[in-house]
């Protein structure tokens, strides 16, 4: 079994989601998943931005979209975009990036969901709604970062690129939303002369997949103007020291809990305080039967999946419903 930070966060979470997912893939997904997907093509790309909104376009062809209140073509023009310009500003800030990969470490086989930067520097990306001590800490502590630090035996950077609150289906930040005013159509994010809320009232709010007239270096730079580019990508360095007893249980942990993978069961108990976090699981359909119905039951809802089993993928990016 190949293992992956995304493998134990699922397993941390449900033996049972863990075990549908071995055999079923969701065939729904969410906004928060299409964008981390979106960026694993782009970062890597010549051509971050195109790049993002043809993985964008494609993953919306193939997969239902879980919508909120606004309708598909609108949340599709604004994943994109939103996509789009955050990987044009990682690639801007790190330069060309290449993904670690799949790793040997001895005792296993190790799937890394890292980028490696131009200079040398191993990034953990991370998308989040806001900033704050608990968010650094909940992702610190996470597999996400621990799993990585003990599979490689390497100091990481985690890097958090703040997107905004999710309301009315889009995400409220610089990245996707600013203000024009009424005369010159001056592009702006941050007041300098306060008056209410910062702006008056004159000033019209645009959302960027709405304005393709302003390009995406002009929406950045003016971002840089404002000083507000500098509070969305926060990254921190993770050191690794290989005596520490952390790092030691984890890797002992990760090995333990590996074995424990093969034998996963549907028929696990539940595991209800997770059902819910992260905005659901997406085998609740199946839990909640009224019927006792099983995944199989539900072909509008999963397919099987093509990945041999023990392999990292299943429901990979509609784990990510949260910010």
């Amino acid at each position: 079994m190949i293992l992956s930070s995304e493998l134990l966060d699922r397993w941390d979470r449900c033996e049972r989601r863990f075990a549908f997912s071995q055999q079923y893939e969701p065939k729904t997904i969410s906004p928060l998943g299409v964008i981390y997907a979106a960026l694993e093509d782009a970062l890597v790309s010549s051509e971050p931005e195109q790049t993002a909104k043809d993985t964008t376009m494609r993953i919306a062809a193939s997969k239902e979209l879980i919508l909120s209140d606004i309708n598909k073509f609108t949340t599709v023009r604004h994943l994109e975009s939103l996509a789009g310009i955050i990987a044009v500003a990682l690639r801007g800030r790190f330069g060309e990036m290449t993904p670690v990969g799949e790793i040997d470490c001895e005792d296993f086989h190790w799937q890394s969901a890292l980028f490696r930067a131009e200079n040398g520097a191993l990034h953990r990306i991370e998308l989040i709604s806001h900033f704050d001590d608990d968010r650094l800490r909940a992702c610190a502590h996470s597999w996400r970062v621990i799993g990585e630090l003990a599979a490689l035996r390497q100091p990481i950077t985690l890097t958090m690129v703040v997107i905004g609150a999710q309301r009315g289906g889009r995400r409220h930040s610089p990245w996707s939303k600013g203000l024009l005013h009424p005369v010159n159509k001056a592009l702006r994010f941050a007041p300098r002369n306060y008056k209410k809320n910062g702006f008056s009232e004159s000033w019209t709010q645009v959302w960027r997949e709405q304005k393709g007239e302003i390009s995406t270096e002009t929406w950045l730079e003016q971002m840089r103007k404002d000083e507000v580019l500098k509070d969305l990508i926060i990254s921190r360095a993770v050191a690794y020291k290989p005596a520490d007893h952390r790092m030691l249980s984890a890797r002992a942990e990760m090995i333990a809990i590996r074995e424990k993978m093969k034998s996963a069961s549907e028929a696990a108990p539940m595991r209800r305080s997770s059902c819910d976090e992260w905005g659901g699981c997406p085998f609740q359909p199946v839990c909640y039967s009224p019927t006792g119905q099983g995944a199989a039951e539900f072909p509008q809802l999963y397919s099987i999946s093509d990945t041999p089993r023990g392999a990292p993928a299943g429901d990979k990016y509609s784990n990510h419903t949260s910010a």
